[in-house]
């Protein structure tokens, strides 16, 4: 295989995984391409075995180092962004509840989660016709009001320690290899 072919397989895997994570966020389902992720991964090594040109020499090296570390910069910097703007997000928004009663004795009970400026902010309500003589459609009505208003606060919080623990890891990643190829290469 040439390398363009080489080059053409890598292009159509990459837009092949955005598309595999467009559907894991639109589904919700991450399990499906996460697995076609690692199909991707396997079939870039594969081809790369069956590149018949010359892969490397000292320039392409120093090219292929330079591109890893400047990508790797940019992925813990945007990774660190994402963080930041998720943890304030998450502490700059709040919970708020309120009950409103009707002349036939029936009741408005809402829940709201705020979030800054304005975005995001979510307003539920659920009508109790009867509060004396609650149905279990109604408890399980209130229930689903005050679940579904702390699930979407809570995306912000789960993303946000991913993010962090993505920075994290890739920092010490580089730390690491860093430190080895010292050692190894002032022998």
């Amino acid at each position: 295989m040439r390398m363009k072919t080489y080059y053409a397989v890598v292009g159509c895997v990459i837009a092949a995984e955005i598309l595999c994570i467009g559907i894991a966020i639109t589904t919700g389902n991450p399990v499906i391409p996460a697995l076609l992720i690692l199909a991707g991964i396997a079939v870039v090594w594969f081809a790369k075995r069956k590149v018949t040109d010359v892969m490397s020499d000292d320039l392409s090296d120093t090219i292929y180092g330079k591109a890893a570390l400047n990508a790797l910069i940019v992925t813990i910097i945007v990774a660190a962004i994402l963080y930041a703007g998720a943890m304030t997000w998450y502490f700059s928004s709040g919970y708020g509840g309120g009950f409103h009663t009707f002349p036939n004795g029936s009741v408005n009970v809402g829940f709201a989660t705020e979030a800054p400026f304005r975005q995001g902010d979510t307003w539920n309500y659920y009508l109790i016709p009867d509060p004396a003589n609650m149905t279990g459609v109604d408890f399980w009505g209130l229930d689903l009001l005050f679940k579904n208003g702390h699930q979407a606060r809570e995306f912000p919080l789960v993303f946000g320690i991913g993010m962090g623990f993505i920075v994290l890891l890739l920092t010490t990643l580089y730390a690491a290899f860093s430190y080895y190829y010292t050692r190894k290469y002032e022998e």
